[in-house]
Parts: C-alpha cells; sequence; structure tokens
C-alpha cells in the first residue's frame, strides 16, 4: 500500500511542477502581450492563480515526505534523542488531525459550491468548485502523508526502545 501512496504522492508533485511551469509561461505570456503588444489579456491572472493554489497543494505531500516543510526546532534539537522522536510523533499526529479535518471541511465546501452552482468571481467566471475541490485532494494527501510519517517516527521510536532493551 505505501509503494503506491509513494507514487501517488511523487505523481502529485510532478503535476505541481508542470503547474507551475504553465504558470510561467502564461505570466511569460501576458508579459508579452502587454508590453511588446500592448494587448493585455483579461484571462492570465485567474489561470495563474488557480494553477498555482492548485500547485502548491498537490506538492505539499511530498514536500512533508522529503523534509521540505518549514521546522521551528530551536528547542527541540537540544533535547536527547527519544524526546526528540517523541516529539516528532506528537507533532505529526496533530498535522494528521489538522489535514483530516481540512480535508472533510475543503471537501463539504467543495460540494457545496458545486451543489450551488456557484462561480468565481474572477473574469473567467469558473465553477468555483474546480479551484475549491484542491483543497479536499490536496490535504487528503497531507492527511495520508503525515499518517506514514507519523507511523515511521512511532516505529523508530519502537525501534530505538528495543536496542536499548537489547543492550541492558
Amino acid at each position: 500500500m505505501k509503494p503506491l501512496f509513494d507514487r501517488m504522492v511523487s505523481l502529485c508533485a510532478l503535476l505541481a511542477g508542470g503547474l507551475i511551469v504553465v504558470v510561467c509561461a502564461v505570466t511569460f505570456y501576458e508579459v508579452v502581450a502587454r508590453y511588446v503588444f500592448n494587448a493585455p489579456t483579461t484571462w492570465s491572472l485567474d489561470i495563474s492563480i488557480y494553477a498555482m493554489f492548485w500547485a502548491c497543494f498537490l506538492g505539499g505531500a511530498y514536500t512533508l515526505r522529503e523534509g521540505g516543510h518549514v521546522a521551528v526546532d530551536v528547542i527541540v534539537r537540544r533535547l536527547g534523542e527519544a524526546r526528540q522522536r517523541w516529539i516528532a510523533v506528537a507533532v505529526y499526529s496533530l498535522v494528521t488531525l489538522f489535514f483530516a479535518v481540512v480535508s472533510w471541511r475543503g471537501a463539504v465546501a467543495c460540494l457545496e459550491a458545486y451543489e450551488f452552482g456557484e462561480l468565481t468571481m474572477s473574469v473567467l467566471r469558473f465553477p468555483l468548485y474546480l479551484p475549491l475541490s484542491a483543497i479536499p485532494v490536496g490535504s487528503a494527501l497531507l492527511t495520508g502523508q503525515s499518517l506514514v510519517t507519523t507511523v515511521e517516527a512511532w516505529q523508530n521510536q519502537q525501534n530505538q526502545q528495543n536496542q536499548r532493551t537489547d543492550e541492558t
């Protein structure tokens, strides 16, 4: 199960990277259209915002897996390894709970936007559920990845305890 989830997280990271390329291309197009041809577009900002929004949510789980999120660990680094591992288990457990709630609430908001036929307030007037669906999708991925990270931290804690028991 974990290899399949890892592949899915990696695929989403690639999609996020592709969306960043789209944002760069659209922004470049807008700059050329505006300043070279004096013909600005009405759609480039909308596309860039929604693509970046999706990229952030799709790339979050990969970033967590690779340890790329910002961590304030000034105090934690001064603690012993055993306490650091326990804190990691506690923190990742809270992250799992937080993103499970965000995923659930995001799904509710997305379904409500779909049911009521809400549109974005942008020029393109997208159905609102399209950009909103990034929230439950990305948060579900983050929930899964943080759960995997919690289990790994817990297993590391248990392995260290077993090694200390074996040494005595």
